[in-house]
């Protein structure tokens, strides 16, 4: 019986043989693949290749870029294995004897086999990897990881707001010429306003996990905010481009800033700034949302995260950080998810699919409009204080007025002009300039310190300029349609007028072309002025009573006054304040210095003005510098 069985066995393996041979084909290369990685088949290190193809094909995955090498293998020696292992089980043993060990394999066979599974991200265009060195751009977040939504915080609109400019034709010769606007009449206005409507939802939230657990170590903020831009479908485009370009301008006046910081700083903060503009910040937030997906740690976008968040606070950065955006994939994509339970939690609609989620630092809520209100009606609205037995104590009375003014003027005012010469530095218009677009913010935890009426210490308040949804490079802004018609109301040739492309000579190009740039800077400041006469004149405004009525403040009023009833002249918009014993003490305060506040204000409300004269004198004295935000902050 043993013989016949093995004849048997040996009759099976000569019929395998056969069968091997019958379906061999001629040599080609064996490999598989699947979401987007390749398996490579690799052979014996004992097969002979001596009659082996040697062509090697080079395989990409979806998002471009090799994934391997794939080694050629012929179907033949595959079968000649096979028999061979059937016929010598004890030469098969050895075979496998010396196959190496899975954790025996080599340095390079690990990285080799690291570079297989890495699955490489699309790469930045170099105009978003220049402009954005921090990552802000292309850092998702992940709802629950990596943070959290704890309240919803309001909504946020813009106004349109059109300043029209009047003229009369004459019949004969068809020029036209400037007509100011009655100021009596109401048919001529020279500013109207449309609102928009809510389009912008605000959240509170708190970062959690790993980069939480960084920013408690350090003694550093864990809350952010978040801005939904509700987009419903791509036809908003208007909603679209305010949150492009305000997450492009925020990347990039960060960015500018960080590279300023580490230049100025210690050699400490140099290894920090080769690794910005070497784009290691960049490629590691671009992969955080993918690591976070298959649990991979994002060690070092948490350290970079938690670095910024540092230098920023430290530094007092006068300007909203971007960090990047939350991804609510996980969110849209549970079918067990509950609408409801978003209702619960936050008590308004959930998202929208296609809506846009900003993640910023966080500096609270109160902006210079709320702030802009007498002191004594925010001391009035103040909760009553109690004592030890739960009588009602009287509240303190309000610091001296020097103080307060200190306050104004060398804290919030030199703060707000800080954030606009960064902001100009960094080659950028903001163009959306009001109370609303700053933040009064405090070093500490409470962030409404800042706004409290008995907030006198200056090194405790941090101004910061937000709401970037408006704003542009300023090499795009002077090319601007609308600002080109802004441009020819002062006499400046816009970048686009048949002036400026059939210039006579280089010198008069070049001299459009700064006044424009100028131009574009001075409607900040212009707006600014504004800003400032409001908060001066508000805030530090002596009511008899709390229920004494204050002459209008807003800025379509103070616009119309200065324009057109004081037809911009400073002088007389002084004696206006002055009649007035409600300001008697703001006006004594500008008064100082020989009228050095009046001078301040004459520069920013008249900025305009100033590019045009020093345009339409055919460039004036060159060495003359034109008012601007940087140089405004040495003004006595």
């Amino acid at each position: 019986m043993m013989v016949h069985r093995s004849a048997y066995a040996l009759f099976i393996i000569a019929n395998l043989i056969r069968c091997s041979d019958a379906f061999t084909s001629p040599p080609h290369s064996t490999h598989t693949r699947s979401c987007g990685v390749s398996t490579i088949l690799q052979g014996s290190s004992d097969n002979n290749n001596n009659n082996e193809d040697d062509s090697v094909e080079i395989f990409y995955d979806d998002f471009g870029g090799t994934i391997g090498d794939v080694v050629s293998t012929s179907s033949s020696e595959l079968s000649s294995s096979l028999s061979a292992a059937a016929l010598q089980t004890n030469i098969e043993q050895q075979q496998e004897e010396e196959l190496p060990e899975f954790n025996d394999t080599t340095e390079q066979q690990k990285q080799d086999s690291k570079e297989l599974i890495s699955i490489p991200l699309p790469k930045s265009s170099t105009d978003t990897s220049k402009n954005d060195l921090t990552g802000a751009l292309s850092r998702e977040f992940t709802l629950g990881r990596d943070l959290l939504l704890s309240d919803y915080a309001g909504s946020l609109g813009f106004d349109q707001v059109t300043d029209w400019q009047y003229y009369t034709t004459d019949l004969a010769t068809g020029q036209r010429e400037d007509k100011a606007a009655n100021p009596f009449d109401p048919n001529q206005p020279s500013r109207t306003r449309s609102k928009s409507g809510s389009v912008v939802r605000i959240f509170r939230g708190e970062f959690t996990g790993r980069i939480g657990g960084i920013l408690r170590s350090r003694g550093l903020d864990t809350r952010v905010l978040l801005k939904e831009f509700a987009v419903d479908d791509d036809d908003d485009v208007m909603l679209l481009n305010l949150a492009s370009d305000e997450q492009r301008s925020l990347a990039k006046i960060q960015s500018s800033w960080l590279q300023g910081y580490c230049m100025s700083a210690t050699n400490n903060a140099q290894q920090m700034l080769e690794q910005l503009e070497g784009g290691e910040w960049r490629e590691a937030a671009q992969r955080r949302y993918v690591d976070g997906l298959t649990d991979t740690p994002t060690t070092k976008d948490d350290e970079h995260l938690a670095t910024m968040l540092e230098c920023t606070s430290k530094k007092k950065a006068p300007f909203t950080s971007i960090l990047g955006q939350l991804n609510l994939n996980d969110y849209y994509d549970d079918e067990d998810m509950n609408p409801n339970e978003w209702y619960k939690s936050l008590g308004v609609k959930p998202p929208k699919p296609g809506s846009i989620w900003v993640v910023y630092d966080y500096h609270g809520l109160s902006t210079a409009s709320s702030y802009a209100v007498p002191l004594i009606i925010q001391q009035s609205k103040l909760p009553p204080k109690r004592g030890m037995f739960g009588n009602i104590v009287q509240a303190p009375p309000l610091p001296p007025f020097r103080e307060r003014g200190r306050y104004m003027i060398r804290g919030i005012l030199k703060g707000m002009l800080q954030s606009i010469a960064t902001a100009h530095a960094a080659d950028l218009v903001h163009r959306s300039i009001g109370k609303n677009s700053f933040i009064l913010s405090s070093v500490g935890q409470d962030k409404r310190e800042a706004t409290s009426p008995y907030a006198v210490v200056v090194e405790r308040l941090r101004v910061v300029l937000s709401d970037w949804g408006f704003s542009r490079d300023i090499q795009e802004a002077v090319l601007e349609k609308e600002f080109s018609g802004r441009c020819r109301m002062f006499g400046i040739p816009s970048l686009s007028s048949y002036d400026y492309q059939r210039a006579s000579s280089y010198e008069d190009t070049i001299r459009m072309e700064e006044a424009a740039h100028q131009f574009a800077k001075a409607e900040d400041l212009h707006a600014c002025g504004f800003v400032f006469l409001s908060m001066l004149f508000t805030t530090l405004a002596d009511p008899a009573t709390l229920s004494a009525p204050l002459p209008a403040t807003d800025d379509d009023t103070l616009q119309r006054l200065f324009s057109e009833i004081f037809e911009k002249d400073v002088d007389e918009l002084r004696e206006y304040y002055a009649n007035e014993d409600v300001w008697s003490a703001v006006v004594s305060l500008l008064d100082m210095e020989d009228r050095a506040g009046w001078d301040l204000l004459g520069k920013l409300l008249l900025s305009r003005e100033e590019v045009s004269d020093w345009y339409k004198n055919d460039g004036g004295d060159q060495d003359v510098e034109l008012t601007s935000a940087q140089a405004l902050l040495g003004h006595p």
